[in-house]
């Protein structure tokens, strides 16, 4: 039944809006030329000369209805999302635009009333509203998620800066310690732009140094409150703040045979304190390359775009364990597990049952799938009014040749 609910609700968030929502620059019924042609988009009829057309007329006519698409240039992971005080949905997504392939990634915005119908944020000439601009950001905006009363009580991201130097799991050089750190920018204006805290000491990067070594990654920093792990860490640490924090990645093998991908666990230092965070320990540290089971995909070399909540039959679940009925889930990407298929990830979910083991806190993990057995990755959890946990994830294409379309 729960990989049936996974699988409805990351069906439901890759909704897009229609045509209905077209932006007032266009006037897409006729636009007339120098000449005497005449762009004709009245898609009743056959088409008129479509070489008359100004640049994007067309975009917004076959922009997909059923999924949010970028205006233009590269899109990937869902990112910053997050449910505004008038009810309506900012949601973020990496972006390269102007651009076809991954590189100076940034954040990319749209906001929807209904998480069908989705308008580009500062319009689609421009959609950008967090952008590597500092030292420690200067490669690249990954991944982030929100802290909704966050820095100054305004909505908060945490995300992973990047700076230029080895990267990733396969790197040769490895990655070092500084390539990948967590900042913090927070919004006054519901997501349209973001204001970066100072760069130093007690400030940007809040999150800098590696809690073990040898690391193939340490990045997208997932933000959530767990009344479950709060009563069970309550004297154990001195972190006593209202969030935790789980940050992706893993150890590399030719380091030490016996590591894996981890999903390191954080917590916020002190209440309403968004610069300060304790280590707690590794959340879940399988062993790599290793599977569940045959229907449980593969757990890889290193985790990435991990989040964390809590379910039971009604939606999200905030209790602090007396919920017998509730189940705690724990969903990640994983990279080189999958035989070189699918660009190498799986994207899994898993049921897990935490542990107190006298200083942090371990998980065994009770069941695992796979959210989505196309080409959907990247999805993460944010939670909604109602008492809902959507599933957002990026749906990405293939590039092989003669395809017309493929993926889910």
């Amino acid at each position: 039944m729960l990989i049936g609910v996974l699988a409805l609700v990351s069906t439901l968030f890759i909704i897009r809006g229609s045509t209905s929502n077209v932006p007032s620059i266009y006037d897409f019924t006729k636009r007339q030329t120098s000449g005497n042609a005449t762009c004709d988009t009245d898609q009743s009829k056959p088409p008129g000369d479509l070489t008359a057309c100004g640049n994007s007329t067309l975009f917004f006519i076959w922009r997909p209805k059923a999924r949010f698409i970028a205006p233009e240039g590269w899109m990937n992971d869902p990112q910053g999302l997050y449910q505004r005080d008038d009810g309506s949905f900012h949601a973020g997504y990496q972006c390269h635009p102007q651009h076809y392939q991954w590189g100076n990634i940034s954040q990319c915005s749209a906001f929807s009333d209904d998480l069908t119908y989705w308008r580009d944020a500062n319009g689609w000439q421009d959609p950008k509203t967090l952008y590597p601009s500092q030292i420690y950001d200067i490669r690249g905006v990954f991944d982030g998620s929100i802290i909704k009363k966050g820095w100054q009580g305004y909505p908060t991201t945490i995300y992973t800066s990047v700076f230029p130097a080895p990267l990733g799991a396969t790197s040769n050089p490895a990655e070092q310690q500084g390539a990948e750190t967590q900042s913090i920018a927070y919004t006054k204006d519901g997501g349209a732009s973001w204001i970066k805290l100072n760069f130093g000491l007690g400030n940007n990067p809040v999150i800098w140094e590696w809690p073990v070594q040898n690391m193939s990654g340490f990045r997208d920093p997932y933000a959530f409150e767990s009344p479950v792990l709060a009563k069970m860490l309550k004297g154990v640490t001195n972190a006593t703040g209202d969030y935790f924090l789980t940050i992706s990645g893993g150890v590399r093998l030719e380091a030490d045979s016996s590591a894996g991908p981890r999903l390191y666990l954080y917590r916020q230092t002190r209440p309403n304190e968004v610069r300060h965070w304790t280590y707690l320990g590794p959340l879940v540290s399988p062993s790599a390359n290793v599977a569940f089971s045959e229907w449980s995909g593969n757990w890889g070399t290193n985790f990435e775009t991990a989040g964390v909540t809590r379910l039971n039959e009604k939606g999200e679940a905030y209790d602090d364990g007396s919920d017998g009925r509730a189940l705690d889930i724990v969903a990640m990407g994983t990279e080189q597990g999958r035989g070189g298929s699918h660009e190498n990830h799986w994207p899994l979910w898993a049921a897990a049952t935490y542990h107190n083991d006298g200083s942090g806190v371990s998980t065994t993990l009770d069941a695992v799938g796979v959210v989505d057995w196309g080409r959907v990755y990247a999805s993460i959890f944010f939670p909604v009014s109602g008492k809902r946990s959507v599933l957002v994830g990026w749906t990405y294409v293939c590039a092989l040749p003669s395809v017309v379309a493929c993926g889910s």
